[in-house]
């Protein structure tokens, strides 16, 4: 029969567990299983349960862990120490070596393109640069809109009124193309005008739901802390009696759970995620909630093996992770097994297919830099691919009037990007740039005495 010093231990324990358990639930956070750590991990040796179970397992300390109890419970930050500096480097360029009259006589002497300026001749090498030496691009006459010198006299009309090409190879088509940007500037605005209503909302609202949260992780930490003594108590126990060693797992495995929650939301309510710039609180709004996104085998990754393409569902729960999972596995077993080798699909001896636990493609990381109006996320440290690379997610934010998953792809093996929409992007900013394009469209269809249907106003 147990003490009742060891009966007070289990209680404690227990009431600590309830507590974190509560605190989730509050939180309203999703974990993929994904995250359960086993019990023969390198983190059991951390809390000494390899010790109570006479384990001995090599540690690898040049692992990433986000278990460090100093960085969950003290919010400490590693500082890039390393130097960097900006050194100019001056090119030479080519064309600077040359006589004047092999400048733009249509053969391409220079390996950087430079000598070919105005022709195409050098037009494979002006694709591959990303950083020319000078501007090569062609203004189109009809409404200045720059076009790539790798683009001039090749045969592809890119300027509506065919400056780019030869006299005489282009019809214009002016007209109509600015009649349909004027239409598409028009929805995208409206669009956007829509979304800084609701965003205001989520700004009123934005302060509140900041100070919960910090709230809620203050509550979770101590949770996490009175768990973790309550564990250690138990550890100690059972070192004495091979009894508890079922108990002894089974809350170590609760523990863990409660401590990677608890380190997620550490991130989540770190100063730099919504408290250091103006533009950020209104993101608030999309803690705790989760969207869902179907996409094809194919579409993901362009291309399968399989005869029927698998479907995934690609869970994006912004400041939490991102995880895959494939709840039609079964089915798509038993068809991809019926279409290859003629198994019946009403085999009764034929035992169904588990679904797979989610895949873990990364755990939010932090803000990178704002791409013109859409804010990029990243999302590190999900589980390994094949290759032993771990998988992560970036995500690109755009104005919406509604929160919404619009794309997924993988772009190279391991690396998925996600195109979300939502209100918290719209600002000012972009409505003023639309408005500035609108008039410079209408001022081209005035130009050229031309006014769109449904467009009287022009």
């Amino acid at each position: 029969m147990a003490s009742r010093a060891s009966k007070r231990s289990l209680l404690a324990f227990l009431m600590a567990v309830i507590v974190a358990i509560a605190c989730m639930l509050v939180l309203a956070i999703q974990v993929p299983s994904v995250a359960a750590i086993r019990s023969d991990s390198r983190d059991s040796k951390r809390f000494g349960i390899g010790e109570a179970f006479d384990e001995d397992e090599d540690e690898d300390d040049d692992d990433w862990d986000f278990m460090d109890d100093d960085a969950i419970l003290g919010l400490s930050q590693q500082q890039n120490n390393g130097d960097s500096s900006d050194t100019e480097v001056s090119k030479e360029i080519c064309v600077d070596s040359l006589p004047i009259e092999l400048l733009d006589d249509d053969y391409c002497d220079c390996a950087d393109g430079s000598d070919e300026p105005n022709t195409s001749a050098c037009s494979h090498v002006l694709l591959d640069s990303e950083t020319p030496p000078f501007g090569r691009q062609f203004k189109c006459k009809a409404d200045d809109k720059l076009v790539s010198l790798a683009f001039v006299n090749d045969a592809v009309c890119d300027c509506c009124d065919g400056s780019d090409e030869k006299a005489g190879l282009c019809s214009n088509t002016c007209k109509s193309e600015w009649n349909g940007r004027f239409k598409t500037l028009q929805e995208r605005l409206k669009a956007v005008q829509g979304g800084r209503s609701v965003r205001k909302g989520y700004m009123i609202k934005a302060v509140d739901k900041v100070q919960q949260l910090h709230g809620d992780f203050e509550r979770l930490a101590e949770a996490y802390q009175a768990g973790q003594r309550a564990f250690e108590d138990l550890q100690r126990r059972a070192q004495h009696n091979p009894e508890l060693r079922g108990q002894l797992e089974q809350s170590y495995n609760v523990l863990r759970r409660v401590q990677y929650v608890t380190y997620v939301q550490s991130r989540v309510v770190d100063q730099s995620t919504f408290s250091d710039a103006a533009w950020k609180p209104a993101f608030v709004e999309l803690v705790g909630q989760c969207f869902t996104y179907t996409v094809d085998e194919k579409e993901l990754k362009g291309g399968t093996p399989n005869v029927i393409p698998r479907k995934y569902d690609m869970v994006f729960c912004p400041f939490q992770n991102v995880s895959q999972t494939e709840p039609s596995y079964p089915k798509w077993t038993k068809a991809e097994r019926q279409t290859k080798v003629g198994v019946s699909a009403d085999d009764e001896n034929e035992k169904e297919e588990e679904i797979p636990h989610p895949i873990g493609l990364g755990i939010w990381n932090e803000w990178q830099d704002s791409v013109g109006f859409v804010r990029v996320q990243s999302y590190n440290h999900g589980e390994p691919c094949a290759n032993g690379q771990e998988r992560h997610t970036r995500v690109n934010l755009s104005c919406g009037v509604k929160n919404r998953v619009d794309s997924v792809e993988e772009r190279e093996m391991c690396e998925y990007e996600i195109h979300f929409e939502t209100p918290a992007v719209c600002e000012g900013p972009e409505e003023d740039a639309l408005q500035n394009e609108i008039s410079q469209v209408k001022s081209l269809l005035k130009a050229v005495g031309s006014r769109s249907e449904g467009h009287e106003e022009l």
